[in-house]
């Protein structure tokens, strides 16, 4: 029974432990979530940039619910020596490169998560720079599955809007006109053609134009882009754009200049942001932080509940263990005082016996003292009898004396 009573405890602090453990995990888990989604916020945000030489392969990646979206593309020689092994570039061919580089990067990588090239002129084609030490280098950006698409036909204008305090970053623009959509800015006149012709140079004239800004039109047509159809075909610009927070896109890229707001009445709405300010300087990112968590649970609703789930579960995790410590702590003090009282039980009922029997004690010494006392005056009655009953005997014996002298006396 003893070593019963030993190993029950063992085993409730082997399970709070365990609870302790998977607490801590879920806990760490749900950190590791949060500083993962901080990352895929500065990963779609921000432009990134890869390069490799000739014979190295080259990679572009994006995280999860993103794709990647092909900026610019260049291969050859250029002024700029990225490899180790560049020769000094001719002085009659200062610069080549591969004009289909573009082409066959959107063809490869174009919306794919990850993508890997073996860098090589033959992928590109025919060698734009014999005997030369070429490199490609791509810029590109990691656009998010959830994003918005506006088309506008040509000759209208479009206009791209953010509601404040977000603004406008522009994943892919394309002007021209693809194949199975022939609903698309569909025209009477002329017959869509049988193959694609898209210009995807478009994205600069766009970036340009509405990259960190609240609001910006764009003339449709080709006075402002290269037109890459026949005459006559209708043509279209489809642009692919997501709002974010202002001064979360600050903080991506501290390169953008006052410029890029929106000027209102002669005066731009920025420029308190660029003055000093009394406030602490860790007030933007804490406004960050809360539209990042606004931005966060309006796009992803079903992520932001599972979130909100884990934490009322790591809640009543922690609930449990707290209840379980106290039960097992109230186990503990109640044996103890078990014993406690137990001792001192027994303490209660040796004093109770040793009572009784003082009082038991007591009380036959007074009936003892009561029956002396009885005896005592029992004797002493007894005796006062015996001495009256010889005073009256002597008292007879002296008459019946004195009478036979009265009779002796008489008859002499």
């Amino acid at each position: 029974m003893r070593a019963l009573s030993w190993t029950r405890p063992y085993h409730g602090l082997d399970w709070s432990h365990s609870l302790f453990c998977l607490t801590l995990l879920l806990w760490t888990r749900r950190m590791h979530g949060l500083s993962d989604f901080s990352n895929y916020l500065s990963r779609i945000i921000t432009s990134h940039s890869a390069h490799a030489c000739d014979g190295m392969p080259l990679r572009l990646n994006c995280p999860r619910h993103s794709t990647i979206s092909i900026q610019s593309a260049f291969y050859g020689s250029g002024e700029v020596q990225l490899c180790r092994k560049d020769r000094p570039p001719r002085p009659d061919n200062h610069s080549c490169s591969a004009f289909t580089a573009l082409q066959k990067l959107l063809s490869e990588c174009q919306s794919h998560r990850d993508c890997q090239l073996p860098v090589n002129h033959l992928l590109f084609g025919k060698d734009p720079c014999p005997g030369a030490t070429k490199y490609l280098h791509v810029d590109y950006k990691c656009k998010p599955t959830e994003h918005k698409r506006h088309v506008v036909c040509d000759g209208e204008t479009m206009v791209l809007r953010c509601k404040p305090p977000k603004v406008l970053i522009i994943y892919a623009a394309v002007y021209g006109r693809s194949l199975g959509q022939a609903d698309t800015c569909s025209s009477h006149l002329s017959r869509p053609p049988p193959f694609e012709c898209l210009n995807h140079e478009a994205i600069h004239l766009v970036s340009k134009s509405c990259y960190s800004k609240q609001k910006c039109t764009v003339a449709v047509g080709n006075q402002t882009f290269r037109d890459p159809c026949f005459p006559g075909t209708r043509k279209y610009l489809t642009v692919l754009f997501s709002c974010v927070p202002q001064t979360l896109l600050k903080e991506a890229d501290p390169n953008i200049i006052s410029s890029s707001s929106i000027p209102t009445a002669g005066k731009d709405v920025e420029k308190p942001l660029l003055k000093d300010s009394s406030r602490p300087q860790n007030s933007g990112a804490m406004a960050s932080n809360t539209l990042l968590t606004y931005v966060y649970i309006k796009e992803h609703p079903e992520m932001a509940a599972l979130l909100f789930t884990s934490s009322v579960c790591v809640g009543l995790l922690l609930t449990l263990l707290a209840l379980s410590v106290r039960v097992t702590c109230r186990w503990r003090d109640h044996s103890a005082s078990g014993k406690q009282t137990g001792h001192c039980q027994e303490e209660e009922d040796k004093e109770e016996e040793a009572d009784a029997d003082e009082t038991e004690s007591s009380l036959l010494s007074a009936a003892e003292r009561k029956a002396m006392y009885g005896w005592d005056d029992v004797t002493y009655l007894s005796e006062a009898a015996d001495l009256a009953e010889r005073i009256e005997r002597r008292e007879m014996i002296i008459q019946e004396i004195w009478m036979n002298s009265y009779l002796n006396g008489s008859s002499c």
